[in-house]
């Protein structure tokens, strides 16, 4: 008896294994993607990314995670041994994309990099993902008059995904989450013909207005700062800043923009960019009771659903470096919620294939 309860205990936890969601992450960098689908009870059997500040921060925070450092053209199914996926994610790089770089599409080799995302989905062949997860900026609908949007939806189409225009969708973290951040991304997730009769993919609803915290409580606000982060009156830009918060109110969050300081009027803050920590420009400002200072990292850290309790910044790294893996990745928990809906889809999946 007792032998027959140990294999039944056995199989049924061989069987839960068998029932659990796997991801791998193409761009992942610091591991937005990944903590969102462990969050949501997903094993990250490996995860690609060539940044070798954001495989510092990745390694500390997912120690048990395969990182493999090294550029996504150089890297195949076969020659790096990657184990098939349920869920494949990639944050592919935006900047030949974004409104705020030249906008040359594909013809910028970082817009070709999309085209490594499929090459890769093809070379699983038939244990190709059952879903993939991707996000770019918002303007990557728009681009080239909606040319390359349609270039994209061509070539994931062609390696056997479902891909509609409804399979792509503009999501703000401020309407998605409780998380006063205006950043807004779109979301692409395509299923697998040979695996779903259908595309049954819907994207979770806003949540009710009335959920965002209050911005302020993101921030550290009993303690100082240390003294870098704090404009000093020789500063070529603390009386732009002094005037403006002077004439605005210290409740709110700044912003400087080329030659002038903007205001955000909605207790939210700036979308978070991945220059912000390159000079004045683009970062967050605030004004404490001992002065006129930036956001510090573990503050814009908060503000993309990375939590005190789990998210360790590695101290070798410069300030420069996290602003810049802040601003790049996801809102962690914007993703959560697309990630619990695709974790359904594969679940239902899997127990239909076990009846």
């Amino acid at each position: 008896m007792e032998v027959r309860a140990m294999l039944e205990r056995v199989n049924r936890s061989t069987s839960s294994e068998s029932r659990k969601v796997t991801v791998g992450s193409l761009f992942a960098a610091i591991g937005g993607f990944c903590k969102a689908f462990l969050h949501n009870g997903a094993d990250v059997l490996w995860a690609n990314e060539k940044d070798r500040f954001a495989a510092e921060t990745f390694r500390l925070n997912f120690p048990d995670v395969r990182y493999i450092e090294k550029p996504v053209e150089e890297l195949s199914v076969h020659g790096d041994r990657l184990p098939p996926v349920d869920v494949l994610t990639a944050g592919f790089p935006c900047q030949a994309f974004s409104i705020a770089g030249e906008k040359r599409g594909f013809a910028d080799p970082r817009g070709l990099l999309f085209l490594h995302i499929v090459r890769i989905v093809r070379e699983f062949g038939k244990n190709k993902p059952k879903i993939l997860l991707l996000e770019n900026v918002k303007n990557l609908k728009a681009h080239d008059k909606g040319r390359t949007f349609k270039r994209i939806q061509a070539e994931i189409q062609r390696a056997g995904y479902w891909f509609g225009d409804a399979n792509a969708r503009v999501l703000n973290t401020a309407e998605y989450t409780r998380i006063p951040q205006n950043r807004e991304r779109v979301f692409m997730v395509a299923m697998s013909q040979s695996h779903f009769p259908a595309n049954t993919f819907v994207f979770p609803d806003p949540l009710p207005k009335g959920e965002l915290r209050p911005v302020r409580s993101f921030l550290d606000l009993q303690t100082k700062a240390d003294d870098f982060f704090y404009f000093t009156p020789e500063s070529q830009y603390y009386e732009l800043f002094r005037d403006e918060i002077e004439d605005g109110g210290r409740e709110h969050i700044y912003q400087l923009r080329r030659s002038y300081v903007r205001k955000n009027m909605s207790d939210m803050c700036f979308t978070l960019m991945a220059n912000m920590g390159e000079g004045g420009h683009n970062q967050p400002v605030i004004k404490d009771r001992w002065g006129i200072r930036k956001l510090t990292p573990r503050e814009c850290a908060r503000l993309q659903g990375y939590e005190d309790s789990w998210f360790k910044i590695p101290s070798s790294l410069s300030h420069t470096q996290i602003y810049k893996q802040i601003g790049n990745s996801v809102t962690v928990p914007l993703v959560a919620r697309l990630a619990a809906k695709i974790a359904q889809h594969i679940q239902s999946l899997k127990e239909s294939r076990e009846a």
